[in-house]
């Protein structure tokens, strides 16, 4: 099956069915923007997204052979994401009428879609990143005088996770689509984009880590700074300088601007 047919089969069930009012396509494809890589996301309208979303499996079952689904649910929207045999990928968000938001492309039924208000980071989360990554860098000590050199290459990766979560914070404040890490080009500057590119790789050796772990610091600590100024959110300064004293009394190194 291609993801064509994946989304013909999908409509034909969905426009056969009284309960839903309309579908739509988002993601990537409700804007235009697929490639070959993009999985489906759909978006149903109904009256009783709860009763619907109870007998979604079912339906699905109707249209491929699903090898796994994950749902998340609240009080008026379910989100099933789904893996097909062929590993198509389609997720499918359940909701009234009234919640449905975003740049759609119709599949029926079509009611007026309002736009999306402009995203704007929590600046809650925006301070989380930040004193996660101070976290992690200040296990650096540790794992070096464990001699963990695996377990810091590791740290160095969930730096650059950081790095790229924030990153994708500053983008999306600056008129971006919201995306993961599945997508940068097009989401992040270039600059930024071959910024990140440019991390040094990573080894389970001493030198490897501990060069890892700077390069991380000199390319968070900045734009961190930027977003948080912007977004309102608090920098924890305390814990910034903490870290500071603590490697360099335990390494004698000191960590980015």
């Amino acid at each position: 099956m291609t993801r064509d047919e994946l989304i013909d089969r999908l409509t034909a069930q969905l426009r056969a069915d009284r309960r839903v009012q309309a579908a739509w396509l988002g993601g990537s494809l409700g804007r235009g923007a697929a490639d070959q890589f993009s999985d489906v996301d759909l978006v149903v309208a109904t009256d009783d997204p709860r009763a619907y979303a109870a007998d979604w499996d079912a339906v699905a079952d109707k249209v491929a052979t699903v090898v796994h689904r994950q749902r998340m649910a609240d009080a008026t929207t379910t989100v099933v994401t789904h893996v097909t045999d062929d590993w198509l990928r389609f997720d499918v968000t359940i909701t009234t009428p009234d919640r449905v938001r975003g740049q759609l492309r119709p599949l029926f039924g079509e009611p007026a879609v309002p736009a999306d208000e402009p995203p704007s980071p929590d600046p809650a989360r925006v301070e989380h990143l930040i004193r996660e990554f101070l976290r992690v860098l200040g296990l650096l000590p540790v794992v070096l005088g464990r001699g963990e050199y695996a377990v810091g290459a590791s740290g160095s990766g969930l730096l650059r996770t950081l790095i790229l979560q924030v990153m994708l914070e500053d983008a999306v404040l600056q008129g971006a689509e919201r995306a993961g890490a599945l997508r940068l080009k097009g989401i992040l500057p270039a600059d930024r984009l071959a910024a990140y590119n440019a991390l040094p790789s990573i080894e389970a050796t001493r030198t490897s880590v501990v060069s890892a772990h700077l390069a991380c610091s000199r390319l968070f600590l900045p734009v961190a700074r930027e977003l948080a100024e912007r977004t309102g959110a608090t920098w924890p300064d305390a814990m910034e300088q903490a870290l500071r004293k603590h490697l360099r009394r335990e390494l004698g190194i000191e960590i980015g601007p």
